[in-house]
């Protein structure tokens, strides 16, 4: 069932600094968008991710720094580390995050935390009314695949979510067999307007 609509807008009146602005000017020319989409994408960031991450206590790395960091340790600790950031940290981040912990609201953690800003990996999310299907694409090696693998399944474990896991060097995919009961309030993330605007489709949000 699908059903299309498109967030709601307000115009406000912002003062910013002249080096900020001439910094807009510069982006927007350069990427062939306008300011306001800037403007628009920088504050939804500051709303979504940066005022929470910052209580949370997250941190940037680069990704050279973190395949090397997992390049350090054993398959073995990769997966013990996983199970436990799954177990403790997933769950302490998706109920601080989203205030409710459960698959739809760790389905949203992938995509809009780990994926889109601290970009961990590409995050990709399908279903067939019975099956969700998620893939983690990533380029940190083998024991990120274990890391990732284990905590995936650390976390929907802990919300009665049998998961069918398959791992590649550079990969997760993750079937996730949802509880019946809970099918239908598992929903894609409607696409911000901003968005819309640049690559020119339509939000929706689709029911399972």
């Amino acid at each position: 069932m699908f059903g299309q609509y498109l967030r709601r807008i307000e115009t406000r009146t912002f003062r910013i600094d002249t080096d900020v602005g001439e910094e807009l000017d510069e982006l927007a020319r350069k990427d062939k968008v306008s300011v306001n989409i800037i403007a628009n994408q920088a504050l939804r960031k500051h709303v979504e991710y940066d005022s929470y991450a910052e209580k949370f206590g997250l941190v940037t790395i680069s990704k050279d720094l973190l395949k090397t960091l997992f390049g350090l340790i054993s398959d073995e600790e990769a997966r013990a580390l996983g199970k436990k950031s799954g177990e403790q940290t997933g769950v302490a981040l998706v109920s601080f995050w989203f205030k409710k912990f459960n698959p739809e609201n760790v389905i949203r953690s992938f995509e809009r935390i780990a994926s889109h800003y601290n970009r961990n990996f590409k995050f990709e999310h399908s279903n067939n009314g019975q099956e969700h299907l998620l893939i983690l694409r990533h380029d940190s090696g083998p024991r990120a695949s274990a890391f990732y693998a284990e905590s995936v399944k650390a976390m929907f474990a802990l919300l009665n979510v049998k998961v069918e896991l398959a791992e590649s060097e550079d990969q997760v995919v993750a079937k996730l067999l949802i509880p019946e009961q809970e099918r239908a309030t598992i929903t894609e993330a409607p696409i911000p307007i901003e968005l819309v605007q640049i690559y020119g489709y339509q939000p929706h949000r689709r029911l399972v």
